[in-house]
């Protein structure tokens, strides 16, 4: 065998032995991506509240499936929506934080982002969150303005149950505080008839 051919078949093992470890790469990141989708899913199931997302860590892991989807799985925005859809729930909803692709920021061009930098950009937000963003930031960053005016007409419910519960907590801490200081001061007045008793019966 001639070295020329040898050389060109060591260099084709080489460069299959490279695809193979390619893909079993993009297969390792792909079921990582999965599995933060799948754990992300059930602790959202889990919530009956949007205090429980705001305690969680969902948005660190949700941030971290981004990062994989985007930088090496290059997924597209499509792809990318279709696998975390399941996400959207009654305590969550998934943010496109850019859909015009453009860099809305008054900024110098050379400080702008790119398209590919802006390519998934994408936020795991509460119902509340995401509606009110949606309706105070979508126009400058391409939502359509059926999507802003849907964005507000659910918002203002959200908006609404939230001060009425903020409302109610707020009441529950001062009833609490009073009942706290009216057993203070029935434990002192208590404490004062003992004395007095104290001194005057031998």
């Amino acid at each position: 065998m001639s070295k020329k051919n040898l050389t060109k078949k060591t260099l084709r093992a080489n460069l299959l032995a490279m695809a193979a470890e390619e893909a079993a790469q993009e297969h390792e990141h792909r079921s990582s991506f999965e599995r933060l989708i799948s754990s992300i899913r059930v602790q959202l199931e889990s919530m009956t509240e949007s205090e429980d997302f705001i305690r969680s860590s969902v948005n660190d892991q949700f941030g971290s499936a981004l990062d994989i989807a985007k930088r090496v799985l290059r997924m597209s925005k499509q792809e990318f929506e279709a696998a975390v859809a399941v996400l959207n729930t009654a305590v969550s909803r998934v943010v496109d934080r850019c859909p015009s692709g453009r860099d809305t920021r008054d900024v110098p061009e050379w400080m702008q982002m790119t398209a590919e930098e802006l390519r998934l950009s994408y936020d795991l937000m509460t119902p509340w969150a995401a509606t009110g963003w949606i309706a105070d930031h979508g126009a400058k960053v391409g939502y359509t303005a059926a999507q802003i005016a849907a964005a507000r007409k659910e918002y203002k419910p959200l908006e609404i149950a939230r001060c009425i519960k903020r409302d109610d907590e707020d009441d529950a801490r001062a009833r609490a505080r009073r009942s706290q200081i009216e057993a203070l001061s029935r434990a002192s007045y208590q404490q004062r008839i003992a004395f007095e008793i104290s001194r005057t019966c031998p």
